[in-house]
């Protein structure tokens, strides 16, 4: 046997092992991938609170059209976040999509909140908008919009 016959058969028996590796350490294996991995790390953010984690996660410039069809800040969200006016209590995903364009990824997707804003309970289905930018090997969200379904 030559040595490149034996090294595309070491690799052949190594890759299904590599990629089952990778698949249990959750490790992003292609681009899209790692903006579904940051929007899972601002899940568990939102649902924790933690808006040292999701200062990291969130442009500065960041806005967000909301349900109301009011434009929010990143600082109004921090704000009510940290202080305890917004709460929520649980949060689930469905149909998310990515499309990636260079440093941009735009994702899209359904999601099932449940929690408090101002003392009111909410809930139900909104279908939303992620812009997120590539800054410093790490995604950051700058824009949402999000609208009800009926």
């Amino acid at each position: 046997m030559t040595r490149t016959t034996i090294c595309v058969l070491f690799g052949a028996v190594l890759l299904p092992f590599t990629a089952v590796t990778a698949r249990a350490q959750n490790i992003p294996r292609t681009v899209e991938d790692s903006v579904r991995a940051a929007e899972s790390e601002r899940k568990g953010a939102l649902l924790s609170a933690d808006t040292v984690a999701l200062s990291r996660l969130t442009g500065s410039e960041f806005y967000e059209v909301n349900r109301l069809g009011q434009l929010r800040t990143r600082a109004m969200n921090m704000l009510e976040i940290s202080s305890g006016a917004l709460k929520l209590r649980s949060v689930s995903y469905d149909s998310l999509s990515v499309k990636v364009y260079g440093n941009v990824a735009i994702l899209t997707g359904i999601a099932d909140n449940v929690g408090e804003f101002r003392g009111m309970p909410f809930s139900g289905k909104i279908r939303y908008t992620r812009i997120f930018v590539r800054r410093d090997e790490r995604w950051q969200a700058v824009v949402m919009q999000h609208t009800p379904m009926q």
